[in-house]
């Protein structure tokens, strides 16, 4: 059975979610940030619970920005088509998630092949924060002299990267100021990296917006800006770290600060949004 969350589903969407953390990070998010009934943040996310005789055994997201997220062990082509008819309708910017998963979904929806902006598999890595290695850096939060430069740098990440494109730079600049979750690294007192976290639920957290400028590149600055975040973050009660990789640079940098491969995770955006008819 296929039915919408309620709030007194919480605690076991949790519980069954937390067993698969590592790709559930959006969703567990989304639901600690913004429950289940915000209808107006582009992260506010409508959830639908498979559940059997022993419970809930699959969770599929819609948040209100067009994003689709899913922790949905074993789907196979019939259930997809069944989250593609609730879909009619829906203003749909990409998908992410397990890779097999997302994949299985995407292909039950009404949406041709060339439409895709991106729809890549990307490593998936994980790291106990009690193996973190000592770094000595010093870091600080954005400020608003800082926005230029941020400006400039998120326009240069999205490039490159299929989420952050799907916002302005001032955008994503304005939030790095007050939303609390960038972090600089300086030398000299200059900002030479960055990074941030994309997702925060329990003690995990998912790392994302890492970013050093292309002269600056090739000596160890992203792992050690992330570092020294997740070391803030471990001193502050976090105790996982998660995050998946865009390139293979990045993955060697994750990597040395002893991030683990634990899977792969797909990334699928539209070149524009659709709205959603009828399910292939």
């Amino acid at each position: 059975m296929i039915r919408k969350a309620d709030p007194e589903d919480i605690p076991a969407i949790v519980a069954f979610l937390e067993r698969h953390i590592e790709t559930s990070m959006f969703l567990l998010g989304n639901l600690e940030t913004y429950g289940l009934d915000n209808r107006e943040h582009p992260y506010g996310t409508a959830f639908f619970l498979r559940e059997t005789g022993d419970g809930i055994t699959g969770v599929f997201g819609a948040s209100n920005g067009g994003l689709l997220m899913c922790q949905l062990p074993g789907i196979g082509r019939t259930e997809a088509q069944t989250y593609a008819h609730l879909l009619k309708g829906y203003t749909l910017r990409g998908m992410t998630g397990a890779h097999d998963q997302v994949a299985t979904i995407l292909d039950a929806l009404p949406i041709k092949e060339n439409a895709w902006k991106a729809n890549t598999v990307q490593p998936l890595y994980a790291l106990s924060l009690d193996a973190l290695p000592e770094v000595n850096v010093e870091t600080r939060a954005p400020e608003e002299a800082d926005r230029g430069m941020l400006e400039a740098w998120f326009a240069a990440y999205s490039a490159d990267n299929a989420i952050a494109a799907s916002f302005a730079p001032e955008t994503l600049a304005e939030t790095a100021i007050k939303g609390g979750r960038v972090r600089l690294m300086l030398e000299d007192g200059v900002p030479v990296a960055m990074t941030a976290i994309n997702a925060h639920a329990g003690a995990a957290v998912q790392v994302g917006g890492v970013f050093v400028p292309s002269d600056l590149r090739g000596q160890g600055r992203a792992g050690r800006v992330v570092a020294a975040h997740l070391a803030d973050l471990h001193g502050e009660g976090v105790s996982r770290a998660i995050l998946f990789a865009a390139s293979a640079d990045a993955a060697k940098a994750y990597e040395k600060i002893g991030f683990e491969w634990v899977g792969d995770y797909r990334v699928a955006l539209l070149a524009e949004p659709q709205t959603l008819g009828d399910p292939t």
